[in-house]
């Protein structure tokens, strides 16, 4: 399909694709930056296709795809994951023992139902 040496005339699309594969995964910004050894600014410019250096572009796509497991074929074609509620949410600062209480777990679901609201209409 498409070369990794052609995806930095694709920014922008690589941009869309890789927001809806770190969300999906359930990554939040910074675990994911963190998580791929990139910093949070670099991330961010990739994330919005304005990255004007193709070696800075290529050499932390390359990180990307490592973290992800994920081959370039399967960036591209990679469509979101509607029907599948995220079922774990990585974040730097949680305790790795931590266990939402019942509370919590109503309030985050009822917060997923709203969400799930807000996408059928916008």
């Amino acid at each position: 399909m498409m070369r990794f040496d052609e995806l930095f005339e694709h920014r922008s699309l690589v941009a869309s694709k890789l927001k809806d594969c770190i969300r999906d995964k359930g990554f939040t910004k910074v675990s994911f930056a963190k998580k791929a050894e990139i910093s949070r600014p670099t991330l961010d410019k990739l994330l919005n296709g304005s990255i004007d250096s193709k070696t800075t572009f290529d050499r932390h796509l390359q990180k990307i795809l490592k973290v992800m497991n994920m081959s370039v074929d399967e960036l591209m074609l990679y469509s979101v994951q509607q029907s599948r509620p995220v079922e774990v949410v990585y974040s730097q600062n949680a305790p790795e023992d931590h266990e939402m209480s019942d509370i919590a777990r109503k309030q985050y679901d009822l917060l997923l139902d709203i969400i799930d609201l807000c996408a059928v209409y916008y």
